[in-house]
């Protein structure tokens, strides 16, 4: 049956799941050692590696060693269209070297400037909010700040990454999405025919995974800057 399920999500290439190749930049937010709420969340996943929304919608689950927070995005494969014309080739060449760990300052000067990178504690606490399907591509555990310090930390990232998006996008002509919404991609839907389906599936784990979570915040301080090569593989920045 599995060969006859069409794959239409460009992050996926194959059901056992095989991940496509899709190179890029992201600033992303320091996991917490050994936290309560990543491992709660990665049990109660393995729990479900039989349900109807892997089953029958080919929700395919990205690995729990790969779950991160996404504050910003930069350039990808997925944008390299909108690269402007001087900087597309530069691009083009960091993009070939991934995985790595060295950023060149022509293409990541903004970035290393960012508050985002040098704010030594974010002091964010963020707690389960929602499990959403986005957009019949992914599905994502979105998380809000948990007490009014964090949000008040939240309003001040998300203007300081504003500022970065208006900077990179200036010189480069790349901006992520404007609006920020805290998550943790679970994984990635075959193609958007069955995601579309999957309301009933998903309000189900929003209500298992309410009850999973409860009282289990996430704690953020640091932000680093990484590459990736795929869904499942992100590389740090040392410096």
């Amino acid at each position: 049956m599995n060969a006859v399920v069409p794959i239409t999500n460009p992050k996926l290439v194959g059901l056992e799941p095989r991940w496509a190749p899709f190179r890029g930049v992201s600033l992303v937010f320091e996991n917490p050692a050994d936290d309560a709420f990543f491992r709660a969340l990665h049990a109660g996943l393995a729990a479900r590696d039989r349900d109807p929304l892997i089953a029958e919608r080919y929700l395919r689950l990205l690995p729990p060693k790969t779950h991160h927070v996404t504050v910003w995005d930069g350039v990808n494969d997925g944008k390299m269209k909108d690269v402007v014309p001087e900087y597309r080739a530069a691009w083009e060449r960091f993009l070939q070297t991934i995985p790595t760990t060295s950023f060149p300052d022509e293409l990541f000067r903004e970035v290393r400037d960012s508050e985002l990178l040098s704010c030594p504690d974010w002091n964010l606490r963020l707690h389960f909010a929602q499990i959403e399907n986005w957009s019949d591509v992914s599905l994502v555990a979105r998380l809000a700040p948990a007490d009014d310090v964090s949000a008040a930390n939240l309003d001040r990232l998300r203007t300081c990454r504003d500022a970065l998006s208006e900077a990179f996008g200036r010189k480069f002509g790349v901006r992520p999405h404007p609006d920020y919404a805290p998550h943790v991609t679970l994984g990635y839907f075959a193609n958007a025919g069955l995601a579309a389906t999957a309301a009933g599936d998903v309000a189900r784990w929003d209500a298992v995974f309410r009850e999973t979570l409860q009282g289990r915040n996430l704690t953020f301080r640091r932000v680093h800057l990484s590459a990736f090569s795929d869904m499942t593989s992100f590389g740090t920045d040392p410096g």
